[in-house]
């Protein structure tokens, strides 16, 4: 498996999940359908997006830092990873949550098994080249990633049972979710960053990450309670979710804090657009811990809870914001994406421009719906240009990814 193969496949990934995502919009702005359920198609996006592109693109970042592309074994797992992918993402397009679609999600979550696998064994091999808060946030996004399987697998049960429109359900989904994005994600981009730190001889203070680490990790599982409590746990569960929420809070500043003691040798590393983007991830952490913290306020939680816009502006701000352009922060370090230029910039800032309409009307049409004033005029419209604007911005960077690829190894031979 050669890099510039291994790169396609990211942006495969990437690009499926951004015209999945325009698909959605066309359909809400049409009213038509164009072969294409729409709850088979919402599926079909969530999980390209999270098993495809976010999964796929953090090993690839890790491969590209471990130098491990050409192990054969590495070789096959991202050979399976691929075909599993797309068929299961055809299989949710297709038939939604049914045998086929199951099936593969299943063997998604062994590939999974497998990648965990490989990563403790590079990370335990180059030990004494990272540093031991990056191992730390590393090893802990392995344990995340198995402990958010038991929500796929506790959906297998629940539906067998009739339960599939009952709170237990979307519990089991919400589980898979925390642990994924809160856990996995949020880990491993932070432990590999913090290593491309170390190798720029970039010191931070070992001290203040290890706190953040191990403040963020044991709050994770009362936070896990900031995403049922519409379901009426009592005292026990707010108190839970309250523990959980400030934890991870504490969790994020302290990171940031750290962060901001070595801002003056970010400046070096990074060109300035690079680290724009890299400040944009730091505030956008920062931001959704500020609104998991909102959760705990009861009546504000529960209308969050049943406006929709406001669920899908998080998982947004969190996947589309937070994970995918600290994805593309590092894939800029690892030298996926090429030395900055005109129509880099452009890429980019299209991309931004995309993220932040899609956020400003999805929070927007929340406010609409509170103060009751009805539909946000032009809703429909500006989310379908957000997501075409995505989509053009995947595409452009797709293009500058593995041409320049193409041209540094021209160049080599």
């Amino acid at each position: 498996m050669t890099r510039l193969r291994s790169i396609h496949i990211a942006f495969l990934f990437f690009f499926l999940t951004a015209l999945s995502g325009v698909y959605l919009r066309l359909q809400l702005f049409t009213g038509a359908e164009f072969g294409l359920e729409y709850g088979n198609l919402l599926h079909g996006h969530s999980h390209i997006a999270i098993l495809g592109w976010t999964f796929f693109a953090v090993f690839l970042i890790f491969l590209f830092l471990t130098k491990e592309h050409t192990n054969k074994f590495v070789k096959v797992t991202i050979w399976l990873l691929l075909v599993v992918t797309v068929i299961m993402f055809i299989a949710f397009l297709i038939q939604g949550y049914a045998l086929y679609s199951i099936i593969f999600s299943t063997l998604h979550i062994f590939l999974e098994y497998v990648v965990v696998f490989l990563i403790v064994r590079h990370v335990r091999k180059r030990k004494r080249k990272i540093p031991k808060s990056s191992r730390l946030f590393m090893y802990g996004a392995v344990i995340m990633l198995v402990i958010s399987t038991v929500g796929p697998f506790a959906l297998g049960g629940i539906a067998s049972q009739g339960l599939r429109d009952s709170p237990i359900f979307d519990m089991a989904i919400y589980f898979y979710l925390h642990f994924q994005y809160n856990g996995w994600l949020y880990f491993m981009l932070i432990g590999m960053f913090l290593w491309m730190l170390a190798k720029k001889q970039i010191a931070f203070s070992e001290t203040k990450m290890r706190l953040s680490f191990w403040v963020y990790f044991f709050s994770l599982f009362p936070s896990f309670f900031l995403s049922i409590l519409w379901y009426g746990f009592g005292t026990y569960g707010t108190v839970l979710a309250t523990i959980g929420a400030l934890g991870l809070l504490t969790g994020v500043i302290l990171f940031l804090w750290a962060m901001l003691e070595v801002n003056n040798k970010l400046r070096t590393l990074f060109p300035r657009i690079i680290l724009y983007l890299l400040y944009l991830v730091l505030l956008l952490v920062g931001v959704k811990g500020l609104m998991e913290l909102g959760l705990l306020y009861r009546p504000f939680g529960e209308l969050i809870y049943d406006t929709r816009s406001v669920v899908i502006g998080y998982l947004h701000l969190t996947l589309l914001g937070f994970v995918t352009i600290f994805i593309l922060v590092q894939f800029f370090y690892v030298e996926i994406l090429p030395p900055v230029n005109t129509f880099f910039t452009f890429s980019i800032g299209l991309f931004l421009i995309g993220f932040i309409i899609n956020e400003l009307v999805l929070f927007f049409a929340a406010l609409f719906s509170w103060l009751h004033l009805g539909a946000l005029p032009g809703q429909n419209l500006l989310l379908l240009f957000a997501s075409f604007s995505l989509l053009i911005a995947v595409s452009c960077l797709w293009y500058l990814s593995t041409s320049y690829f193409e041209k540094v190894k021209l160049y080599k031979s």
